[in-house]
């Protein structure tokens, strides 16, 4: 099996912006090149869709933009959309993590054995679970 990465909704964001800093950038292009896959949970979909639409994104159509992404989660080979499993919500109750979503993110990665998360987010960093940024 494929080494395995969670991208948050920031790398997502930065990913398709073309704007990842340096070690980010090379999991995607990895990913890209088949050798990693990364899993993108539901809670970092929606999260993306919420923020395109209230204008937060750095394009100039945010729903082309939207739609593209998920165009692109159907038929992307390295892009894999995850919803919670019932052994990610074991990890949901066993997470000291405050925020919702951070929370959802981390329990995603630690029950599909992640190598780390995709993210600069200081809480999912300050966890126990290796991170890349």
């Amino acid at each position: 099996m494929k080494p395995t990465y969670v991208a948050d909704t920031v790398a997502l964001a930065r990913y398709l912006e073309d704007n990842l800093p340096k070690r980010a950038d090379e999991i995607f292009e990895k990913a890209e090149n088949g050798l990693v896959r990364i899993l993108v949970p539901d809670i970092s979909i929606a999260e993306f869709i919420y923020v395109g639409l209230k204008g937060r994104l750095k394009v100039s159509d945010p729903k082309t933009t939207i739609r593209e992404l998920l165009d692109d989660l159907q038929s992307s080979q390295f892009l894999q959309p995850v919803g919670m499993s019932l052994e990610s919500w074991e990890a949901f109750l066993e997470s000291r993590l405050p925020e919702l979503h951070d929370r959802m993110i981390y329990s995603t990665a630690v029950s599909n054995e992640a190598e780390a998360i995709i993210t600069n987010d200081p809480e999912i960093g300050g966890s126990a679970f290796p991170t890349i940024w």
